[in-house]
């Protein structure tokens, strides 16, 4: 089934000029790019002020969108500023900008009524009740998880909203917005764009089984590290799921990357629309892996598990296999190649200690130095460090293939149509006209007036040839109409001139894109709280931690076991906390609420640490959408909190129940992929069994930092804090500087454990 209708974007990263080039001029239909603040990649070369105008101006002479990345968590201090560099991307024609922060949404929703707002796949959204939650609140587009298989997209664009969906590059472990790991463990935020990249460092996986310990040992030492995502072969089936854009990750990438991946994508799109085949082989596939990868999969998307999504064995650019070491000497290393090299190409020489890779500036044949070799030449390199017979060798750039992408965009290939009409009458100005398929249209005329030619007058042969003249411009005619009086002649240079004149006008009005769009005041939101709060809220997943919470009595007992919860569910004193990953339609209930969708139910709520609570504008924006409780985020310092409460109060003169975490142990990633099957079985399915019973698992870091493994029902995998969040000794200090109300989490406590913590926590609450 061809869908004719509404077109699949292709959409590309850009992380700098020049792979934003690359991207426009390889055929990309919108682009998604950062400012130097407030987008989820910090580390990559982002957009200046300067830069950005130029960005936009450029991708909107190409008929290209412009999203900007607005995707990060808001500290209380930045909103405003945020706010303003938002105004300026709206006053500057910027298409879209993606949000994670619910607070900010609210904001920019109402102060740019003009402006696209797209939900990141940071706003942890994934079921259909978040997808219409959000589009109700003004959201053109979703970007949906990672982790949404296409059976359930499908669904999803029956909603009627815009779904942008990650087809090719890096995958995230974890639950997009969801990874605490990085913050929690070193200080850098992946939901404020400092990523630390813990999923790419090494762990050992470790059982624990009637007071026995063992370390298990899979395929390699990278047990959280996933290949790179590659959908390209499935084109057809993902325009055909309703999918709206199709989203290349790369934004710290190099400009080739982008290059190479829009081009293919882009030809993969033309085939399928055309009717005609794509054929993706074994020649597309080396190209892709010589420019980056950690090996490909196909993802969630396609029900990827185990060694299909991940790769254990090394967490970085992987490159193809060239050849062998076959001798090695004191200056020399031999190699047998597979596959051609050329000097100038990076190369890894792999080893059980250390890796060793570098340029090959020096190539040798036949002891003779040569600028390239084939497939099955013999070759020497000058040996720069110890490498062995028999290890493998790794090509990880490829001058040639780079050069020829480079030549793909340093010089400007794509051209956008234009339609002409031209019109010169004798003793009149001439006049032409430009048009583009968007239906601008520029009108110009000759200084010169058209004089009856002495001799040989101008013939339209000649006009049209001035006229076609548009090497150096984005434009191509691809139709001049002619109305051209007879024994007319006009000067050549003014032909020329009117040429350059039209298209440069036309230039500037395809600059602007969206035109001149109003800037609103934004009000803030009413709140009404209608349930009276206790001051401690408890959160088990046992039966034994639920007895210990009952037997002291604790009013508010949250149980997310959704089996357990069935079974006590009458108890006054028991509510539901939904699913972290809800999938599953919301009951009206009141419920400690996870994610994004559950804003949706319309009783009350209390809203979990995962919603990202880190600014008032976030609070008081789930206070509007019922919450008659807030917890802060596990990322925000008591610093932070206080600023939060006295902003908040500062705006409505009122307190409302803000929720601080005195007992946990974080969660610091959620998963759908678990390193318990992978290692132990190496299964390729889910739902082994091997995580119930007595048996206990941990990941084990290089620093011996041992990080507990919680599963449930849906075969979803916790990784769990090394150490205990445990500020129960500071509550009168916590209530002296304005918060009165307390989460206690428990997750792997034993029901003695539970009690003691209770009992200490009661005591310092002088609970009754």
């Amino acid at each position: 089934m061809k869908l004719e209708n509404k077109k699949v974007e292709l959409l590309a990263p850009a992380g700098s000029m020049d792979a934003l080039i690359a991207a426009v001029q390889n055929g990309c239909d919108a682009v998604y790019l950062g400012g130097n603040m407030f987008g989820a990649r910090a580390f990559a070369n982002n957009f200046n002020s300067e830069e950005m105008i130029r960005a936009i101006n450029y991708c909107h002479v190409y008929g290209v969108r412009v999203f900007v990345t607005v995707n990060t968590l808001m500290k209380e201090e930045e909103i405003d500023d945020c706010v303003a560099y938002v105004q300026f991307l709206y006053e500057h024609d910027a298409d879209a900008v993606i949000v994670q922060d619910l607070g900010l949404f609210s904001i920019l929703r109402q102060k740019f009524p003009d402006m696209e707002l797209h939900a990141s796949t940071q706003m942890h959204i994934h079921n259909p009740q978040g997808i219409e939650f959000m589009k109700s609140l003004g959201a053109s587009r979703v970007v949906v998880p990672r982790e949404t298989p296409i059976e359930e997209i499908r669904e999803y664009s029956k909603l009627g909203i815009d779904l942008e969906v990650f087809v090719q590059g890096a995958i995230c472990v974890s639950y997009s917005g969801q990874c605490l790991m990085g913050s929690l463990t070193l200080h850098r935020s992946g939901n404020r764009g400092e990523c630390a990249q813990n999923c790419r460092m090494k762990y050992q996986l470790e059982k624990e089984k009637n007071g026995s310990v063992e370390v298990l040992k899979g395929d390699g030492d990278y047990l959280l590290s996933p290949k790179d995502m590659n959908t390209l072969s499935h084109v057809p089936e993902l325009i055909e799921a309703g999918i709206y854009s199709f989203k290349i990750e790369g934004r710290m990438k190099r400009p080739e990357y982008v290059a190479l991946m829009v081009s293919l994508y882009r030809k993969a799109i033309n085939a399928y629309y055309e009717g005609k085949q794509f054929v993706y082989d074994d020649t597309i596939e080396q190209e892709m892996k010589k420019v980056f990868n950690r090996g490909f999969t196909a993802g969630h998307l396609f029900h990827s598990y185990g060694p299909n999504l991940m790769n254990p064995i090394r967490p970085n650019h992987i490159g193809i296999e060239i050849g062998k070491v076959i001798g090695v000497t004191k200056q020399k290393i031999k190699i047998k190649l597979t596959q051609p090299l050329h000097q100038g190409d990076g190369i890894r020489i792999l080893q059980n200690q250390e890796d060793i890779g570098f340029t090959v500036n020096f190539l040798y044949k036949d002891g003779l130095l040569v600028n390239h070799a084939n497939a099955n030449d013999v070759i020497e390199l000058d040996k720069t460090a110890n490498v062995y017979k028999g290890n493998t060798v790794l090509k990880t750039s490829d001058v040639s293939q780079l050069s020829s992408l480079q030549n793909t965009y340093q010089k400007e290939m794509r051209k956008v149509d234009v339609f002409g009409r031209f019109e010169m009458r004798i003793n009149n100005n001439a006049i032409l006209e430009v048009m583009d398929e968007d239906g601008r249209s520029v009108c110009v005329k000759s200084e010169a007036i058209c004089e009856k030619a002495r001799t040989a007058p101008l013939a339209i042969e000649r006009i049209d040839t001035q006229l076609h003249k548009t090497k150096d411009t984005p434009f191509n005619f691809i139709h001049i109409e002619y109305q051209v009086e007879e024994g007319g002649i006009l000067p050549i240079r003014e032909l020329n001139q009117m040429r350059r004149d039209a298209l440069d006008k036309l230039q500037k009005e395809r600059m602007c894109r969206n035109g001149k769009r109003k800037v609103q005041e934004a009000a803030p939101l009413s709140i009404l709280i209608t349930k009276e709060m206790p001051s401690l809220c408890v959160i088990v997943h046992t039966k034994d931690q639920l007895d210990a919470c009952l037997e002291e009595g604790i009013s508010h007992i949250f149980v997310e076991n959704e089996q357990l919860y069935e079974e006590v569910k009458d108890n006054e004193f028991v509510y539901p906390r939904t699913p972290r990953v809800m999938k599953d339609k919301y009951k009206e209930t009141f419920s400690l609420i996870q994610e994004t969708g559950g804003l949706s139910i319309k009783t009350s709520m209390l809203c979990d640490t995962s919603l990202n609570m880190t600014n008032s504008y976030t609070a008081a924006f789930l206070f509007h959408h019922n919450a008659c409780g807030v917890a802060f985020s596990l990322e925000s310092s008591l610093d932070e909190c206080k600023e939060i409460m006295n902003a908040f109060y500062k705006r409505y003169q009122t307190q409302v129940p803000f929720y601080y975490t005195i007992y946990s142990r974080d969660e610091l990633m959620l998963t759908e992929y678990c390193p318990i099957n992978a290692v132990e079985l190496g299964s390729t399915k889910r739902n082994c069994g091997l995580c119930r019973g007595n048996t206990k698992y941990a990941l084990v870091d290089m620093k011996k930092h041992r990080y507990p493994l919680l599963t449930d029902e849906k075969c979803r995998v916790r990784i769990l804090h090394y150490d205990v969040r445990n500020e129960i000794d500071n509550i009168s200090m916590l209530q002296e500087n304005g918060i009165h109300h307390f989460l206690c989490t428990f997750t792997i406590e034993d029901k003695v454990q539970c009690l003691e913590v209770l009992r200490k926590c009661k005591k310092r609450l002088a609970y009754d």
